[in-house]
């Protein structure tokens, strides 16, 4: 979990290179990026606006109820 919030709160190094790069595939497999260089600028936007903090946040606080 330490990992995944580094990455979220944007720090950069080899985790952040790794999960960019799968989310850069994935978002070319989906047709929202043309190549990967595209899906790792989206990538990188998601991350650097913190929205994906705020979804694992929800996440979590979503699991804690149940």
């Amino acid at each position: 979990m330490a990992i995944t919030r580094d990455i979220l709160d944007g720090r950069g190094g080899p985790a952040r290179d790794i999960a960019m790069l799968n989310a850069a595939g994935a978002l070319v497999a989906a047709g929202k990026a043309k190549d990967l260089t595209e899906g790792l600028e989206l990538a990188a936007r998601a991350i650097d606006s913190g929205g994906g903090a705020d979804k694992l946040e929800a996440l979590i606080e979503f699991t804690n109820k149940q």
